[in-house]
């Protein structure tokens, strides 16, 4: 074979090596990256539980739906606004449970995946009235995709890895401050971090930080701290805790969600960050008799 065909095989070559990597990158499940945040007890002001959690992926919308499933507890979950099927990423059910979650995006694209398995977030607010509830689901934790979730009720929050296989870990604490972001925690599952997570790391060690500069300061965590703590970009548009993206279609925050829990009603507040629409902010306490009186009125759609 003459050089003029090598060449021309070996151009060919790299123009389909080219196209197959273009189609794979394609192919790949949007990019998701949150920052889960709680805390519990007496590092609570007036004590109780505070939670929060920042959607971030490409820019889409976001809408809050009032969830009344046939069977299980009513629920106000966080979910993508153009896609009705897409599953809750954060919510709050009638019994004060709240849950959130982020993605395992340390895994390859066709590991985060698993066939069959339930959306955890919406079941867990459906099925589960409390932190030691969604502890005691092992079966259902086991038999989820790969996710991260943050739970918190009046008295304890928790954050919950699922891994590849079934395997689950676990903290959880009724008096300190707990954060996560994509990547595995648990010594026993850090063989799952299979990729490199640079950005999940710079927001872990913020967050970390920031909860912990209070608590060695002494000063217990309020609710406008979260809101402040939701809102921090020391570390640039692309790693920040609140991400504002370095180009129009690069990873941002869409969304803001924190939820105190106390000896009254919880506060719920929302922000919601749409592409091409005014900053949408959902602000209010949670009464019970919302839940069957008012609560459709404060939320966009509902089903």
């Amino acid at each position: 074979m003459n050089f003029f065909y090598r060449q021309l095989i070996r151009k060919g070559i790299i123009v389909i090596f080219f196209f197959l990597s273009f189609l794979m990158v394609a192919a790949c499940p949007a990019a998701r990256a949150c920052t889960l945040f709680a805390a519990a007890g007496d590092r609570v002001a007036g004590g109780g539980a505070l939670i929060g959690k920042n959607r971030d992926r490409d820019p889409q919308g976001s809408a809050l739906r009032v969830c009344t499933p046939k069977s299980g507890y009513r629920h106000l979950a966080l979910v993508a606004a153009d896609n009705p099927k897409e599953p809750a990423v954060a919510g709050i059910n009638e019994k004060g449970l709240v849950v959130v979650d982020a993605r395992a995006s340390c895994l390859p694209a066709e590991r985060q995946q698993k066939c069959g398995a339930v959306a955890l977030t919406q079941t867990l607010l459906s099925r589960c009235a409390s932190v030691d509830e969604v502890l005691a689901q092992k079966d259902l934790l086991a038999a989820s995709y790969p996710v991260f979730e943050m739970v918190a009720n009046l008295y304890k929050v928790a954050w919950i890895e699922v891994a590849p296989g079934g395997l689950v870990a676990s903290r959880v604490s009724d008096r300190d401050a707990l954060c996560h972001t994509n990547h595995y925690l648990d010594l026993d599952l850090g063989w799952a971090n299979c990729r490199a997570t640079p950005g999940s790391r710079v927001r872990l060690r913020r967050i970390s930080k920031l909860l912990a500069d209070q608590e060695a300061s002494n000063k217990k965590f309020t609710f406008a701290d979260f809101l402040v703590f939701s809102q921090d970009r020391h570390d640039g548009p692309d790693r920040s805790i609140n991400r504002f993206g370095s180009t129009p279609s690069e990873t941002r925050t869409l969304a803001t969600f924190v939820v105190q829990l106390s000896g009254a009603a919880p506060h719920v507040f929302v922000r919601m960050n749409n592409p091409g629409e005014p900053e949408k902010i959902v602000n209010f306490i949670l009464e019970p008799e919302l839940w069957t009186k008012g609560l459709k009125e404060k939320v966009f759609y509902s089903h």
